[in-house]
């Protein structure tokens, strides 16, 4: 089947491809320019919001549309979102971007992982499907390292620059999707189910699964942890007053360096993921990646200070690290005609969550309060408690999904 070996030989370019997102490093300062700040920030809350709606809805109509159809529309979303960024200027071109943004990021989130591991199913290789899916992330962390070191050196000259970039990887990326081929493995001999709801409530029965269910619930903590450090990291530096980072004509660079050096220790974490995994198994992997995520968070709620800004740095490292090996976990366990949506399901479960903890973590902030080191120290140290305390209690009972792991792993 030399086409679907194609869709195998052009994966990981695509990943790359998909991975071109330029504009993180100067979006906030872009919009910035041309709107106020409450606009900014409704912007930003259009984009969440999309997001949310679109996430799971869209896994579903990869399952029953196809991969092939479904990764063309994410490009398409993004080449849009990228023409709007940069015709910009006014609060509606800029809330079509961040909805068309949302559309094709929401799309692509689990369509990929899933058109990959169809392929290989298809072939008869899914046991190739961890290393496959570790060296794709490898390269999508390389390409976000590039794209965001790039995004700050462009934004020098002109933060459209950023967005230029961006469009330039969108379609390189609708050029990949358009030649691959949709992959159909044997056993899908059953009709695929019409209804959404049913689908839905289908990926929520997965979750008796032991294994599932364990991994549903410990990636979502970890998931919130790595985005804390995220959430807080630029009010953290602006509180160390280096004399650099005050430098607000830099601004866009240092923003560019700080995520650049963090999408390369993602890369370092894919490039090690199923390697380690092989010598700690999965549920070690995970406790590992949870403790230097932690450790993380610790740090920063410990004290501000320019020592800390190198583990900042590794924030990605621990994610990375588990991607492969949890999707590997996962795609056997669901079928076909549920996999993008169940994978859907996850990420938008992990975002919830997180909403949820930032709604709860502001709720006990007094109104007007500006950032300070022990307004900021108290959030970390609060959040390093719900971290430790939710670590503790799903390891604590992991022993069946552990045994279940061990089990299939043996049968294999």
């Amino acid at each position: 089947m030399p086409d679907l070996q194609q869709n195998i030989r052009l994966y990981p370019w695509f990943r790359a491809a998909s991975d071109g997102h330029a504009w993180i490093t100067v979006f906030f300062l872009y919009m910035s320019q041309s709107l106020p700040l409450d606009q900014v920030i409704e912007l930003s809350a259009i984009y969440y919001l999309s997001v949310f709606v679109l996430e799971v809805p869209s896994g579903y109509f990869s399952d029953r549309i196809g991969r092939r159809t479904t990764l063309l529309l994410a490009a398409g979303s993004l080449i849009g979102s990228y023409c709007c960024f940069i015709i910009g200027g006014n609060f509606w071109w800029f809330a079509a971007g961040q909805f068309l943004l949302a559309s094709g990021i929401a799309m692509q989130s689990g369509t990929d992982t899933a058109f990959l591991y169809d392929s290989l199913k298809t072939l008869g290789h899914e046991a190739e499907y961890a290393q496959r899916e570790a060296d794709a992330e490898q390269w999508g962390m390389v390409m976000l390292a590039i794209a965001t070191l790039s995004g700050g050196a462009l934004g020098l000259i002109d933060l459209r620059l950023a967005y230029v970039f961006s469009l330039c990887s969108a379609v390189t990326m609708g050029v990949l999707a358009w030649r691959f081929t949709e992959p159909v493995h044997a056993l899908d001999t059953v009709s695929l189910p019409q209804s959404f709801v049913a689908v839905v409530l289908g990926c929520f029965a997965r979750l008796r699964d032991p294994v599932l269910g364990w991994i549903f619930a410990i990636v979502i903590v970890l998931y919130a942890m790595a985005h804390i450090v995220y959430e807080f990291y630029q009010p953290y530096i602006s509180l160390l007053q280096l004399p650099l980072l005050e430098a607000s004509a830099y601004a866009p660079l240092i923003s560019g360096v700080v995520i650049s050096i963090s999408m390369f220790g993602g890369a370092v974490g894919a490039r090690a993921s199923v390697a380690w995994q092989g010598r700690l198994g999965l549920v070690g992997l995970l406790a590992l990646a949870m403790f230097i995520q932690l450790g993380i968070v610790a740090a920063m709620a410990i004290a501000i200070s320019p020592l800390v800004l190198m583990l900042v740095s590794a924030r990605n490292f621990p994610m990375s690290l588990v991607v492969a090996p949890v999707r590997s976990a996962i795609a056997p366990r669901i079928s076909r005609e549920q996999r993008a949506t169940y994978l859907s399901l996850q990420g938008l479960s992990e975002r919830l969550f997180f909403a949820l903890l930032l709604l709860g973590l502001a709720s006990g902030i007094e109104q007007g309060v500006p950032v300070n080191e022990p307004t900021l120290l108290r959030i970390l140290s609060l959040t390093l408690g719900i971290g430790v305390a939710s670590a503790l209690l799903l390891f604590a009972f992991s022993g069946r999904a552990t045994r279940e792991l061990r089990d299939s792993q043996a049968a294999a």
